[in-house]
């Protein structure tokens, strides 16, 4: 019997994962789904259900508060957005079921930064500086999980994972398996469902990054790109 999820005839990502790649339209079909703004909190709650993450009640209203600040969008963009946290939480879910992610730790640890990593992305207004964007979405993501209790080695480990999601350059010693599933997963999200998804999602990105060309130019250019940023887990090559 099917574990309905995320909304009605969509199922659980334990059964995508369970029945991968048969599953893949299904997938797309939630993940290409812009008709309406998506729960991301409560999509949190439900991935964190399908990787056996019980115990999260002391998490909840941080949980709940991150998801606020995601769903917002003031720089009006068309591309980082709440669908684009949506998709990257869900790949980032499955991924961790098909790489056997097994720490309770890393998986809430997973979800939180697969739905911050472009927290508060200023679209169109973003400095032309680099890592300006993943310090930035970092810091504001640290203030409000270690307000209460600071944790320099988890608040470096989280930092190098968002430094990490800076496209243009490769990071170095990747060997860090939440790092992995992060940086599989945003590139997955453009990448995962073909040629004609991947071009769709460029027209959106072309409004932030003021690009003047096509869509196909820009996503033809984000192939190139991939030279430097190759994907790292073997469930993740063979999803494309």
């Amino acid at each position: 019997m099917r574990n309905y999820t995320f909304e009605k005839n969509f199922p659980s990502i334990s059964y995508i994962a369970n029945n991968w790649p048969r599953t893949k339209d299904v997938l797309k079909k939630f993940i290409l789904s812009n008709h309406k703004l998506p729960d991301l909190y409560n999509l949190c709650l439900n991935c964190l259900n399908d990787l056996n993450v019980h115990k999260i009640d002391k998490m909840k209203p941080l949980l709940k508060k991150l998801s606020a600040l995601c769903s917002r969008n003031v720089t009006y963009n068309t591309y980082h957005d709440s669908h684009h946290f949506k998709s990257v939480i869900i790949i980032a879910c499955l991924l961790a079921k098909l790489s056997n992610l097994k720490n309770n730790e890393d998986k809430f640890l997973l979800i939180i930064i697969a739905l911050t990593h472009d927290l508060g992305h200023l679209g169109r207004r973003i400095q032309n500086q680099s890592f300006y964007q993943e310090e930035k979405s970092f810091s504001e993501l640290s203030r409000n999980l270690f307000r209460a209790k600071p944790n320099f080695k988890k608040n470096q480990r989280i930092k190098k994972i968002f430094r990490s999601t800076y496209f243009p350059i490769k990071p170095e010693k990747v060997d860090d398996h939440v790092q992995k599933i992060i940086l599989d997963a945003d590139i997955l999200a453009s990448l995962m469902f073909g040629l004609d998804v991947g071009v769709e999602f460029a027209s959106r990105l072309k409004h932030e990054l003021r690009f003047e060309g096509g869509s196909k130019q820009l996503f033809s250019g984000f192939l190139k790109f991939l030279d430097n940023k190759s994907l790292y887990l073997d469930s993740s090559k063979k999803s494309c």
